[in-house]
């Protein structure tokens, strides 16, 4: 293994007095903010009798000393570090609201600092870089923390909210008075002065003013364009008299990682099967030079285009690709390793280009399909599925609908990126994502077989939508082998309990003992949440581990790992470490030993793992972290969509990948065919 030096964005500083007088009221007064009974300071009852035994949810202060003596009490902040932390976060708060040109702040969690930047402003939007600053106490040195994130660009648009010819429903957050707020939480005041209330432009309100979103950029070492706007930022502003004379560094240097704590996946993790028992690291050269671990199990598999009556020379073209090949792209025949039927006779064609479906309907009505072969659709959509207009959005996804409901899985194309020169490359994702809809197997995860049910349950909330969908119950063994999903609405956990018990016992007929049950889930999992499904497995009579993994949906950008052994500064994939009590930071990307990732398969960020058991004895076991971590880092190898490496795994990618396609269909129940089927790849 790689030698590394690693260091996480975290300084390290002294408190500034270890004790001080401060001032505490149980209602609220002018200029005071309220603090939550966990942060009460230990000798609070000094001057509130019984406010623990009360059970007081709040109390309030102003962070100072006051000439009203008997609110005051002398706090000492090394012990009540909780107070600390919040006291240290309002100090921090107060200092950059008149450096920075815009901040946010609940004064509990984090302090969003924004600094305009000239280069990438426009005659229409201001840009400015946005950094985070957090306090945490002894979670990693013995001293109080501030991990500093960098979180980009955003923008905001020059004109006020007034002179904008929009629906205020697009509107979600605002700029009034160097402070941001929520369009439906703006104070009296912004109110008055409407002409001084400005948008923060999301995609949808960018889409809705023809202003152009931009791409993200591959290639881009996300790494080094983190650290080097994070070491101005911290030379700037954290290292200047004025901050330092508040929050006083101990260490100027990036917190360095003890190497006790650096830990690595099980070596060979990193493996996959392919077909002839072969093993490679590497998807596309292991599919090309082995073949599917598992071929298409149907012996007949037609595939027809459909398309618009203009647009029939890209489905010829398309056609020849799949017969003949394409550079880098073999036959799909050869690719899949089983013969398909491509029917000219069965394409179908449109003449609306604004509204494809009732003509795409009334062609499948019309046709019949034999129950001996498998079908799969090849869609050539007019438009994408992030197309600004919504109608058209809803189009792209009910034309599958449409096809499920005949037990046809599809696979959608752009008309608009066929003709590129380089399309070679899509084609191989696409050649894998069709095997995968016919229910081969790419390949599978090179470990042991063990009688393990593993979930995923994520989620996505479209912009357009008020509600946020959930894919449940996204099965598969522990070798990655898909086993079936729900879909449904939010916060229905009862339903969530229900599809888990169903999952078990169809696992169950075909395993004998389900020895371990493993949830991924997209968030923190209360025990509110996790209680249905305690009971449902009690009422199953199931005594058996339930291990929850959170997984963070977003790649960690508050905490990130950096090598500065390594030029590209990213660390070795499968290295981790613990971040907190059952918390850890797991670098998923394609740095193996001194082998850099290519420009095309990204730098990705380390993801975040929070893990919580049935009983957490079980959380103790070093051997059984290590494997449950293993197996978040092997499930991200299974992504069928693309040849290109994942950082996240399917566990998570799939039910989101189906959450965010579900709310556009026309019926609110999922095709029984598309719950056990690929269709969304």
């Amino acid at each position: 293994m790689a030698e590394q030096n690693l260091t996480l964005n975290i300084l390290t500083f002294n408190h500034p007095v270890a004790k001080k007088d401060f001032a505490f009221y149980t209602e609220k007064k002018n200029g005071c903010l309220p603090i939550n009974h966990y942060e009460f300071p230990l000798n609070i009852e000094e001057i509130i009798p019984d406010a623990k035994t009360q059970k007081l949810q709040q109390l309030y202060t102003d962070f100072e000393n006051t000439s009203d003596k008997e609110a005051v009490i002398f706090v000492d902040l090394t012990k009540c570090t909780r107070f600390a932390k919040h006291y240290y976060a309002w100090l921090i708060y107060n200092h950059f609201k008149t450096v920075a040109d815009v901040v946010n702040s609940n004064f509990v969690k984090d302090l969003e600092v924004w600094f305009h930047d000239k280069k990438e402003t426009t005659t229409e939007y201001n840009a400015y870089k946005v950094f985070t600053l957090r306090v945490q106490i002894a979670r990693n040195a013995a001293t109080p923390e501030l991990i500093i994130s960098y979180d980009g660009i955003s923008l905001v648009h020059k004109k006020s909210i007034i002179d904008l010819d929009i629906e205020t429903t697009m509107f979600k957050r605002v700029v009034y008075e160097k402070q941001i707020y929520k369009y439906d939480k703006l104070p009296d005041e912004a109110k008055y002065h409407w002409e001084n209330v400005y948008p923060i432009l999301s995609n949808t309100l960018k889409y809705a003013l023809n202003i152009p979103v931009q791409p993200k950029r591959n290639g881009t070492n996300r790494y080094k364009v983190y650290k080097s706007n994070l070491d101005y930022f911290i030379s700037t502003f954290i290292k200047s008299k004025q901050f330092s004379s508040i929050i006083p560094l101990s260490d100027e240097n990036y917190f360095k990682v003890e190497t006790i704590r650096i830990k690595n996946t099980t070596p060979g993790s990193n493996r996959l099967q392919f077909g002839q028992d072969k093993t490679d690291i590497v998807p596309y050269s292991g599919l090309i030079g082995n073949g599917p671990y598992s071929h298409c199990p149907f012996a007949h598999v037609n595939m027809f285009f459909i398309c618009h009556e203009s647009e029939k020379d890209k489905a010829n073209l398309l056609y020849t690709y799949f017969k003949d090949g394409y550079k880098n792209f073999p036959k799909l025949n050869q690719l899949l390793k089983v013969p398909v039927n491509i029917i000219k006779a069965d394409q179908i064609t449109f003449t609306n280009n604004e509204n494809p479906l009732p003509e795409i309907r009334q062609s499948l009505f019309s046709k019949s399909f034999d129950p001996n072969i498998r079908y799969i659709a090849i869609y050539l959509s007019p438009f994408s599925k992030n197309h600004p207009d919504t109608t058209k959005r809803q189009y792209y996804f009910q034309v599958k609908e449409e096809l499920l409901k005949y037990g046809i899985t599809s696979q959608v194309i752009e008309t608009t990126k066929i003709s590129d020169p380089n399309y070679n490359y899509s084609l191989v994702n696409i050649g894998v994502a069709i095997l995968a809809k016919l229910n081969g197997v790419p390949w599978r995860l090179h470990r042991t077989l063990h009688n393990e049910l593993v979930l995923g349950v994520g989620a996505f909330k479209s912009a357009n939508s008020t509600n946020r969908y959930i894919g449940s119950a996204f099965c598969f063994s522990n070798d990655g082998h898909f086993k079936g999903f729900e879909c449904y609405s939010q916060n229905n956990m009862y339903k969530l309990a229900g599809s888990i018990s169903k999952a078990i016992k169809n696992y169950r007929k075909q395993n004998t003992e389900v020895k371990r049950l493993v949830i991924h889930f997209y968030k923190t999992m209360s025990n509110k949440e996790l209680e249905p499904i305690k009971k449902e497995l009690q009422e199953m009579g199931l005594d058996i581990p339930v291990i929850i993994i959170t997984i963070n949906k977003t790649e960690s950008k508050d905490l990130v790992l950096f090598d500065l052994n390594c030029p590209e500064l990213i660390p070795v994939s499968g290295t981790f470490i613990s971040i907190g009590r059952n918390q850890f930071l797991l670098c998923n990307n394609t740095r193996y030993e001194n082998t850099l990732p290519k420009s095309t398969e990204g730098f990705p960020f380390p993801i975040k793992l929070s893990m919580s058991a049935s009983d957490n004895k079980l959380l103790e076991d070093d051997k059984l972290i290590k494997d449950l971590i293993d197996q978040v880092y092997q499930f991200s190898r299974m992504y069928w969509k693309s040849v290109r490496q994942q950082n996240l795994p399917v566990t998570i990618k799939y039910p989101e990948m189906v959450a965010e396609i579900f709310p556009h269909f026309e019926s609110n129940t999922m095709p029984e065919f598309g719950k056990n089927n690929l269709w969304f790849l």
